[in-house]
């Protein structure tokens, strides 16, 4: 009788325990699908000020933050010159006057040297 109850309670022991290791696999397999939120770079990119996307470039290599600075000095260049603007008549006309003949004025003119027209 007490070989009965022994082996019983081992199979209710090895049963629960089987029985609890499913229920804990099976809790644990519902947090697979569920996606952590990533703290590694909270700020969108164009939220960044020029400064930040520097240096963050320069965190990255030096060569990055020099391409960034060249970038950011090359995007203020376009932003201060404005091109609807019209250009100065005087200035225009005054830098004609006062040009040095250009390439195909001087060809011209040696053409005309070695046909012999002149």
């Amino acid at each position: 009788m007490q070989r009965i109850l022994v082996a019983l309670k081992q199979g209710l022991h090895k049963s629960i325990l089987a029985l609890s290791l499913i229920i804990f696999t099976s809790f644990c397999s519902l947090f697979i699908f569920a996606q952590q939120p990533s703290y590694a770079f909270p700020v969108v990119l164009g939220q960044l000020t020029p400064d930040e996307k520097i240096e963050r470039a320069y965190e990255m290599s030096e060569a990055t933050g020099l391409l960034e600075e060249d970038k950011q000095a090359s995007a203020n260049a376009n932003k201060r010159f404005d091109y609807n603007k019209k250009a100065n008549e005087r200035t225009v006309t005054g830098s004609q006057e006062n040009s040095e003949p250009n390439l195909i004025e001087k060809a011209q003119e040696l053409i005309q040297q070695v046909i012999g027209n002149e």
